[in-house]
């Protein structure tokens, strides 16, 4: 990946419960794929597969991510 991970950092997770997409507002069953945000802006956040929702917060976070540890120096 190139950028140190953080306990708070979103992944995709297959979903336990079912849930609502923060952008969109699909319902998410449970057992789909889902990007998620374990300390969200409003709590947890759960985004749907979607490219225009969960794929693009990735995107967005991955780019955060690389920014912030390049100015840092802790990129590798």
């Amino acid at each position: 990946m190139g950028f140190p991970r953080y306990k708070g950092d979103p992944y995709w997770i297959t979903t336990r419960f079912a849930g609502k997409c923060l952008k969109c507002g699909r319902a998410i069953k449970r057992g789909e794929r889902a990007f998620y945000y374990p300390r969200g802006e409003r709590g947890r956040n759960l985004y749907c597969d979607a490219d225009e929702c969960g794929r693009q917060a990735e995107r967005q976070f991955v780019a955060e991510a690389q920014d912030e540890a390049f100015l840092t120096g802790t990129y590798y």
